[in-house]
C-alpha cells in the first residue's frame, strides 16, 4: 500500500472492495434467482388455495343440494323459488368440477412427493367424473361429498390431526378406487 494511506486504511479500502464487489454478484445474478424462486413459490401457494376454495365451493353446493329438497307441501312461489337456488347450486357444481379438472395439472406442482400430487389430480378428475356420470342425483351428490370431505381433510387440515389425515387419506383411495371400478 502507498506510505500515505495508515494501516486501518488498507483494511477500510478491502472491506469497501469487498461489500462493493458482493453488492454486484448478488444484484446482478443472486437477486433474480431470488425473484424467480419467489415468483414459483407464490404460484404454488395460490394454486393451493384456489384448490381449497373450489374444494369448499363444490362441497357447500353439494350440501346445499342433499339438505334442501323441493317439498311438495310449499306454496308454488317457494317451490319455484327452490328450484331455481337448486339449478344455481347444480350450475356451481358444473362450474367447480370443470375448474377442478381443467386446473389439475397446476396441482402436480403444487405438492410434492410421490403420491399426493397424483392423488390431488385423481380427485379432480373423478369429481367430474362423477358429475357427468349417469348416476342418479343423489348417488352423484353423496359420492361428491365423500371423497370431497375426505380430500379436504387429507390436504388441509392441521398436521396435529395426523390421524386423522391418514385415514382420509386411505377412505379417499379406497372411493376413488370404487369410483373408478368398472359399474356392470
Amino acid at each position: 500500500m502507498p506510505d500515505w494511506m495508515p494501516s486501518w486504511g488498507t483494511t477500510a479500502l478491502i472491506s469497501i472492495v469487498t461489500s462493493l464487489l458482493t453488492l454486484i454478484v448478488a444484484g446482478r445474478y443472486v437477486s433474480p434467482l431470488l425473484e424467480v424462486r419467489n415468483r414459483r413459490f407464490q404460484a404454488k401457494m395460490q394454486a393451493r388455495e384456489t384448490f381449497q376454495a373450489k374444494m369448499l365451493d363444490l362441497l357447500s353446493a353439494v350440501t346445499h343440494l342433499l339438505t334442501a329438497p323441493v317439498v311438495p307441501e310449499a306454496t308454488d312461489s317457494s317451490r319455484a323459488a327452490l328450484r331455481e337456488e337448486r339449478t344455481r347450486w347444480r350450475a356451481q357444481v358444473d362450474e367447480t368440477t370443470k375448474y377442478l379438472t381443467d386446473h389439475a395439472v397446476q396441482l402436480l406442482f403444487a405438492y410434492r412427493g410421490p403420491q399426493l400430487p397424483d392423488l390431488a389430480v385423481r380427485y379432480s378428475t373423478n369429481a367430474r367424473g362423477v358429475w357427468i356420470s349417469d348416476r342418479a342425483e343423489q348417488q352423484k351428490l353423496t359420492a361428491l361429498q365423500n371423497i370431497t370431505q375426505h380430500c379436504h381433510a387429507l390436504f388441509f387440515d392441521s398436521p396435529v390431526h395426523a390421524r386423522q389425515r391418514v385415514r382420509s387419506w386411505a377412505e379417499l383411495e379406497r372411493l376413488l378406487d370404487d369410483l373408478e371400478a368398472p359399474r356392470g
